[in-house]
């Protein structure tokens, strides 16, 4: 079978514009329901949804409707085996996957003294912004009783091929006789000027919407461009330490997942985590470089990285450097207190910080260096095991440990990845404004949205 919206067209349309918003079909549907609560009509409804969870929407609205009402038919995909609960006189028809009115949305009402037909078809297409409230719509409506009939006759065929049946009872009469045509006058009139006040606004919005996203993408654009600029200043001269910083970044968020972290901390410590060593920028090359283990000295040079990098980053109003704050000035803690800069123990070490500190060892261990070559994975778990505790959280010791597979396949994926491009063509895709560690996670079927 063809689509309603399709099976009635070239009918005559009481609209007088072709293209709504959701919005507005949403206001316009309301109101040709209205009428049967408010004259207490004994009609049939019929109404088709895409998907069950938008009628959930509607759902307490429906109940009264099925009181009220001689039978409701709702056509939706998705329909749970539960659905008719509660319900007396509404019938649930499961459309299939393949057909055409998953792309429309529409409601019937039929009754001698009242019919009316909403009829809509989605246009993707038109929508400039992507919430629910902006799907765009071709909208149709008809207060003629013939074709009312029409669609009521499209509905009954699908019920027939279904094998559903339609109860045919008497009618009990509504006192609207003698104001009918009046009445249907007025509510052409209601419609219309509701839709037209409600387009008007949501147009407006949608322009200021359009242009707080613009807005947002270039603040977004800025701030990855300063973080990469950063990173590049503080950590990553070559492949190797760009990649360093990346499984790093890509672990964090792994492990921050596992969690229970929401999908913007999952994102910000992607990032904020590229800016743990950013307090190197201050160490001289001398040390940073030197093939060999530090002498005391030096080491105690080293140590005052954290500080370095806690004092740029610190004062931000941005979540994700903030949180890189965080990062940079305790990454070096351990859970039982040995660590520095300050000596915080346990939950006093920001959860992040905890996080990244995992994270940054267990590459450097599996990882190749001047001094050494990358150890096995079982040295490198045999190795951070041990510090369980100690140097780090058990419980998130635990979650690296339970999900290496994917830590391990990460490194292969970025090493193909990276074939052929230049350390400025990885860091580019990386920190542009289009790139989502949680779409990447997501894609990676790492997490289960």
């Amino acid at each position: 079978m063809q689509g309603l919206y399709k099976y009635l067209e070239g009918s005559s349309s009481t609209l007088e514009i072709d293209i709504y918003t959701k919005a507005s079909m949403v206001a316009m549907s309301h109101s040709v329901e209205k009428v049967v609560k408010e004259y207490g009509l004994f009609a049939d409804i019929y109404v088709l949804f895409q998907d069950y969870k938008y009628f959930l929407y509607e759902r307490e609205r429906y109940l009264e409707f099925d009181q009220l009402c001689r039978q409701v038919f709702i056509f939706a995909e998705n329909i749970p085996k539960d659905a008719s609960r509660d319900f007396e006189n509404t019938t649930f028809v499961e459309l299939e996957a393949a057909s055409p009115l998953l792309e429309e949305w529409a409601v019937t009402v039929i009754h001698p003294d009242y019919s009316a037909v909403l009829a809509t078809k989605e246009i993707p297409g038109l929508q400039r912004i992507n919430k629910e409230n902006y799907r765009t719509f071709e909208g149709f409506l008809s207060l003629d009783s013939e074709i009312a009939a029409d669609s009521a006759a499209y509905y009954q065929k699908l019920l027939a091929q279904k094998e559903i049946n339609y109860l045919d009872r008497d009618w009990q009469p509504a006192e609207l006789k003698n104001q009918k045509p009046e009445f249907q006058k007025l509510i052409s009139l209601f419609i219309n000027d509701s839709l037209f006040e409600l387009e008007d606004k949501l147009r407006s919005l949608e322009e200021k919407e359009m242009r707080l996203d613009e807005m947002v993408k270039d603040n977004k654009e800025l701030s990855r461009e300063t973080m990469q600029k950063l990173c590049e200043a503080g950590e990553f001269r070559d492949e190797d330490s760009l990649f360093h910083i990346l499984r790093i970044g890509f672990t964090s968020a792994l492990m921050y997942r596992e969690l229970g972290a929401d999908k913007k901390s999952i994102e910000n410590i992607f990032f904020a985590s590229l800016l743990h060593d950013l307090g190197k920028i201050g160490i001289p090359d001398s040390i940073l470089q030197k093939p060999g283990k530090l002498n005391a000295e030096e080491y105690e040079v080293m140590q005052n990285h954290p500080e370095i990098g806690a004092k740029i980053l610190a004062g931000s109003h941005s979540e994700v450097l903030n949180m890189a704050y965080n990062i940079a000035y305790s990454h070096h803690e351990k859970w039982d207190g040995s660590g520095y800069p300050q000596g915080l123990k346990g939950e006093e070490i920001p959860v992040e910080a905890r996080i990244v500190a995992l994270a940054d060892v267990f590459d450097a261990l599996s990882s190749k260096r001047v001094y050494k070559d990358a150890f096995s994975r079982e040295k490198c778990v045999e190795i951070v095991s041990s510090e369980r505790n100690q140097h780090f959280q058990g419980e998130i010791l635990d979650i690296l440990l339970k999900h290496l597979d994917e830590v391990y396949a990460f490194r292969r994926d970025l090493k193909v990845f990276s074939e052929g491009k230049t350390t400025r063509e990885i860091s580019d895709y990386f920190f542009s404004v289009d790139f989502s560690i949680f779409e990447f996670l997501k894609m990676r079927e790492m997490i289960n949205s």
